[in-house]
């Protein structure tokens, strides 16, 4: 069991094998009762390894992206959907010391769910293009804001004047003196106005996410490293309508160092967890010693630890 403040400070209700509930006005986290109840069992750490990178991606991504889950349940927060949606993508696991140095790897986690056709994207990475047609407009630093407006319109149906459209981009980092990964996170967007003939597109979004390829809106730099994405938005009726769109993966060499099997297993190790379970057959500690040995060897490891964010 967990106190959480801060982030957390607010959440209710139940986020995979973990359970919210608010205490004297503070947030208590505590693993599901279920019938298996050894704190110390794969399943348990499997989510105490994985969820911490998406807390931090939340952390960083939630200033930019304010209602962008459009038909989430009452009683549930913008935080518990981004955390229900991502608990089930490809686990990314961060051991102990990398969460108490500010870890952050840079996944394509969902980030909105909404009624809104989602953008299609071809090509993976840095390469990615949407399927967002814009016809002969090859967007350059003389593009107004017109003009790429009345270029989306024209040829894609299923955009109208007045639509935003949104990029999102995480950028994965290294901090030099501690070699941990972090994340800038940064954000973007276009209002579809027709009227506005005078205001350079790119004087107001990055270039890099609004640039063209074979006639569609795309992603230009080559070097990037980390995550982007876009968003379709609507105003209607007074509610915020979105697409729901996942990032893009442009981080795979990193990435693959904190998925799999061996990443989770030094996540693990890193808790004091995963020793003394040689011969017990579903990995599992049964029960604990205390110093001391015997001439048979002998004696075990305790330990454990609550993820602190």
């Amino acid at each position: 069991m967990a106190k959480f403040t801060g982030l957390l400070r607010k959440q209710v209700g139940s986020i995979g094998d973990l359970t919210f509930k608010q205490v004297n006005g503070m947030t208590i986290v505590s693993e599901k009762i279920t019938q298996m109840t050894n704190p110390r069992s794969d399943g348990q750490m499997r989510v105490r390894t994985r969820w911490n990178n998406i807390v931090a991606m939340y952390k960083g991504i939630r200033p930019k992206l304010k209602k962008g889950f459009e038909s989430k349940p009452a009683g549930l927060s913008d935080f518990n959907m981004f955390m229900k949606m991502n608990m089930q993508k490809e686990p990314v696991y961060l051991t102990k010391q990398a969460v108490a140095g500010g870890a952050c790897i840079a996944a394509p986690y969902q980030i909105t769910q909404g009624s809104l056709p989602a953008i299609v994207i071809t090509g993976t990475g840095n390469a990615a293009v949407t399927d967002i047609h814009l016809g002969v407009v090859s967007l350059s630093a003389t593009t107004t804001i017109a003009q790429f407006a009345k270029a989306v319109v024209d040829h894609n149906p299923d955009y109208q004047y007045g639509d935003q459209i949104s990029f999102f981009k995480v950028e994965q980092k290294t901090n030099a003196e501690t070699g941990i990964p972090y994340c800038q996170f940064s954000a973007w967007k276009v209002v579809l106005d027709a009227a506005d003939t005078e205001t350079k597109l790119w004087d107001v979004v990055a270039r890099e996410g609004f640039s063209t390829s074979d006639g569609c809106l795309a992603h230009s730099n080559a070097n990037f490293v980390g995550a982007f994405g876009w968003v379709h938005s609507r105003k209607s009726n007074g509610k915020t309508l979105v697409s729901s769109q996942s990032l893009i993966s442009a981080n795979d060499t990193l990435l693959a160092q904190y998925q799999g099997d061996l990443a989770y297993n030094l996540a693990r190790s890193s808790y004091g967890m995963g020793e003394d379970v040689y011969l017990t057959p579903n990995g599992e500690v049964s029960g604990e010693t205390s110093g001391g040995g015997d001439n048979n060897g002998g004696g075990g490891n305790g330990g454990g630890g609550n993820d602190t964010l």
